[in-house]
């Protein structure tokens, strides 16, 4: 029999070995089912964290907004109560005020455009203000260009948007597009199928990508214009306190992760557009290649015009970056 100073001694190195070897849970919030770029992105990023630091970090997807919506999983993140998410920017603004700058319409011209953008010092210094509301944004990545699509009538300019709801992002700016555009907008946490489905709501705007997805052909939604509004923003942000609290080695991990999964989640989205619209209309959706944007960009020029402050400095030099 071991004496007692012995069995004290061993439980105390077990319990060090086991606290040494424990592993820091990444709770990683998503509103979208397994398809869609977010969870692809986050689960890149578990794959990339896996190889990484063995061992040493617990990534969890949580999909398909089993921990609420995206405004919901940004509030746990600033309690710490959830890590780590792969958002949309358009609930970000409540948080990040600048964050807007990135939703004005017509804006950007093009993928590569954005890439140059986020990826300069426009997207550094957006990035920094994360950090004012308890944030770190790892890294940008997108879901596309968005689309109007609805299930009443085909969509070639702004009156025939008339009196129709839209489904928008819970988000100030995108009530504002809609509105001028003479849509009757309306904010809803995504899923929206079943809204859709029942007639809730007309329409909703998303894009080619999310569409696809979310296989809104099944949800009544007969006509897609593509519109290409709007870019749409994603951006892998998480906990500041629990990512600068990490191990120098992890940190290092989590940050380069996140880049890495984003730009794996850029070219997802590019190379498979075309083929994701080609799917849409072999599904029966009616697709207006070629509405009148001059139309749209005439009606939504109000939104950019009322900006004021550092916001409007923020998409001056975007679109000086971009021209």
């Amino acid at each position: 029999m071991r004496p007692p100073f012995a069995v004290a001694v061993a439980a105390l190195c077990l319990a060090a070995a086991s606290a040494t070897n424990a592993q820091t849970k990444i709770n990683i919030g998503i509103v979208v089912n397994p398809s869609f770029v977010h969870a692809r992105a986050a689960n890149w990023f578990k794959e990339c964290i896996d190889k990484q630091v063995p061992g040493k970090l617990d990534v969890v997807v949580h999909h398909s907004a089993v921990l609420g919506s995206e405004t919901q999983v940004l509030q746990q993140i600033q309690l710490g109560t959830t890590q780590m998410s792969v958002s949309t920017t358009g609930p970000v603004e409540a948080f990040v005020p600048e964050i807007k700058a990135l939703e004005m319409p017509f804006l950007f011209p093009s993928y590569e455009a954005a890439d140059k953008v986020l990826d300069g010092p426009v997207g550094q210094d957006l990035r920094r203000r994360f950090e004012k509301a308890g944030f770190v944004a790892l890294a940008f990545l997108d879901n596309g260009f968005r689309n109007v699509t609805n299930s009443r009538r085909e969509v070639k300019d702004p009156s025939d948007l008339k009196g129709l709801k839209i489904r928008t992002m819970e988000a100030p700016t995108h009530l504002a597009i809609w509105r001028a555009l003479g849509a009757n907008p309306t904010p809803m946490a995504w899923p929206i199928f079943t809204q859709l489905q029942q007639g809730v709501i007309d329409g909703q705007e998303n894009p080619i990508a999310v569409i696809h997805a979310a296989k809104l052909t099944e949800a009544g939604q007969k006509y897609l214009s593509l519109t290409r509004h709007v870019y749409s923003a994603l951006v892998f942000v998480a906990n500041k306190r629990f990512v600068d609290n990490l191990p120098a080695v992890e940190r290092k991990a989590v940050g380069e992760c996140a880049q890495t999964a984003a730009l794996e989640g850029r070219r997802y989205i590019r190379d498979n557009e075309r083929q994701q619209l080609a799917e849409l209309k072999a599904a029966g959706m009616q697709v207006n290649e070629n509405p009148d944007l001059a139309a749209f960009r005439k009606a939504t020029q109000p939104v950019i015009d009322s900006l004021s402050g550092d916001t409007k400095k923020l998409v001056e030099q975007i679109r000086a970056q971009v021209q």
